[in-house]
Parts: structure tokens; C-alpha cells; sequence
């Protein structure tokens, strides 16, 4: 993992985006704080950190500087928008891998975003990367209980209580497809290599396969009965927890071979020796960001996994 090491002096700028910032210290790693209401900008040891006119100018170690824009999600300025070095990792919301985006409010270390759509209710799931829980404002549908993975002894990916059930599949909570309103929302903020419900793959990165229990997992798994996550990339071969899970076909985001994806943070060597050394990354239109020297994304955008999308502002 990159570490870009953070300055300790900090110019505080009140009221960007709804963030009273102070220098008291509120909102750091050590008092729970961050995201939310504000805070002051918390940062590691070394260089020197400004706010400019609202944006955050970090100078990495080895001098160079980049830009972090406050981004708030549906409103809401959360861990992964604000600006800060909420786990105290040394990096910062859209260079941390930790961060899947605006509407994540757990910067690290585990991979539970800490809103959105975890759940829609028991067994129920939407879009795991905006902000409300339920498909009223993406119109995405998914239960667990249609997972064939949710059977005896296991029942992955979220528990007994969502026992696999045939009869569901196919119908409004399960449907073969997904409406345009859910891909017009979701699917953009959705990481490479991710469902529209948090189910994700790592196997071409951290080497797990079939044979360790499936080669997607559950970022939203969590200790049973708490809202506790468990996943993060060191225990990635750990079904306990990561647990497996099917991904849904009808809304994912295929992970490219010369694409930034969830969890990976540099491209094979061989995409630099097609396309005039130059790897296609994007769509056509949007703008690359995520990788040393690239500039960062335009004011109301988010680094998704190596494209510049739309904030859900």
C-alpha cells in the first residue's frame, strides 16, 4: 500500500461544505470523531498541509502536492470526503484504498462502508455505495436469501436467518435485471470489481479462489447480531470474515485487467506496452485520476477506482 505521509501544521478554514472546523483537536482518530459535522483536519507526521478556498493542498512525501476536495454525499460529510486521515494511515479519502467512495463513512480499516446499503432490512439489500439505506432513491433491489452460497452450514454470506430460498429468485426483491434507475445511480460510484451490493473480487489480487471458500466476498460482512464490520484487505482469505457471496450479474462492474479495482493500486506492466503506452481506463469522456501525477478530480467529482464520478451532492 502507498503511504503518502501527512503534515502536522494545519490552516483551518470554517464552513466548507458544512464543516466547522476548529484546531481543539475534534473530529481526530484518537476521540472517534470525523466525517459527520466536521472537525479539524487531522493529519500524520511531515509535510505541511493547507486549506485553500475549501480544498485541502497535501504535499506527499518527495514533495509533491495534490488537491483533496471536501465531497459530501446526499448532503452528508462523511469519513471518506472530509479531507482527513480519519484511520490514521497515512493516506488520505480518495488515495486511500479503504475509501470506496463519498458515501463511506469507515475510512479503515475494514471495508463496511458505515452507511448505505449494507442492508435494506434483514436479508435485504441496495446499493451499497450511496448514502440511504432502502431503494427508494436507487430503485436497486437485492436479498440474500437468494444467494445459493446461503446454505447449511454456513450461510453465506450474511447468516441462517437468510437461508437461501428458491422461490425468491426472480421476483421484485431478486429480478433478473436491474432497472436504469438503479445503473444511473448506482453503478457509477460501484468500485471495479464490485456488485451494486458490496460483493466483490479479489481473487486475481490477494489470491483467493474457489477452493478458499469462493472467490467473492461480502465486504459488508460483520459480526453476527452487531453492525461491527469485519472484512478488511488483511483478512481477505478469512471466510469468517469476508464471507463469500454470489455477485449479482445484472448490476457489476467488471474488474479490467488494465483497470484500477478495489484493492488494487498500480496496473500490470504490460498495459504500459499497448495503446502507445497509455492504458484505456475510462469511458470515453471521463476523466483518469488515482494514479502519481494524474490530477484530481474536478470539484463535485470522486475518484471511483481510477475515473472521476459524479458526488450524489
Amino acid at each position: 500500500m502507498r503511504k503518502w505521509m501527512l503534515g502536522a501544521m494545519v490552516l483551518l478554514l470554517s464552513g466548507v461544505n458544512g464543516c466547522s472546523c476548529s484546531d481543539d483537536g475534534e473530529g481526530s482518530p484518537a476521540d472517534g470523531g470525523g466525517g459527520g459535522d466536521g472537525g479539524g483536519w487531522v493529519t500524520g507526521d511531515g509535510g505541511p498541509v493547507v486549506v485553500q478556498d475549501g480544498d485541502v493542498v497535501i504535499t506527499e512525501d518527495g514533495g509533491h502536492t495534490w488537491v483533496c476536495r471536501p465531497t459530501v454525499c446526499d448532503g452528508h460529510l462523511l469519513e471518506c470526503g472530509d479531507c482527513m486521515d480519519n484511520d490514521g494511515d497515512g493516506v488520505v479519502d480518495p488515495r486511500d484504498p479503504e475509501c470506496l467512495g463519498p458515501c463511506d463513512n469507515t475510512e479503515g480499516p475494514a471495508l463496511l462502508a458505515g452507511v448505505g446499503g449494507e442492508t435494506g432490512g434483514p436479508c435485504r439489500a441496495d446499493c451499497y455505495f450511496d448514502f440511504g439505506n432502502g431503494p427508494g432513491n436507487d430503485d436497486c433491489y437485492w436479498d440474500h436469501r437468494c444467494d445459493p452460497l446461503s446454505v447449511d452450514p454456513d450461510f453465506h454470506p450474511e447468516g441462517a436467518e437468510c437461508a437461501y430460498d428458491e422461490s425468491r429468485v426472480g421476483t421484485r426483491d431478486c429480478p433478473d435485471s436491474q432497472s436504469e434507475t438503479c445503473l444511473d445511480v448506482c453503478r457509477p460510484l460501484t468500485p471495479n470489481g464490485c456488485d451494486c451490493f458490496g460483493c466483490c473480487t479479489f481473487d486475481e489480487l490477494l489470491g483467493r479462489s474457489a477452493a478458499d471458500g469462493g472467490e467473492h466476498v461480502w465486504i459488508g460482512s460483520v459480526i453476527e447480531g452487531t453492525n461491527e464490520g469485519t472484512c478488511t484487505f488483511e483478512d481477505i482469505l478469512d471466510t469468517d470474515k469476508c464471507r463469500p457471496c454470489t455477485p449479482v450479474e445484472g448490476c457489476w462492474n467488471d474488474c479490467g485487467h488494465c483497470e484500477l479495482c478495489i484493492g488494487r493500486e498500480e496496473l500490470p506492466a504490460d498495459c504500459y506496452e499497448m495503446d502507445g503506452g497509455v492504458p484505456y481506463r475510462c469511458p470515453d469522456g471521463v476523466q483518469e485520476c488515482g494514479l502519481p501525477g494524474e490530477p484530481e478530480c474536478p470539484d463535485g467529482y470522486y475518484c471511483v477506482t481510477g475515473c472521476c464520478q459524479v458526488a450524489p451532492i
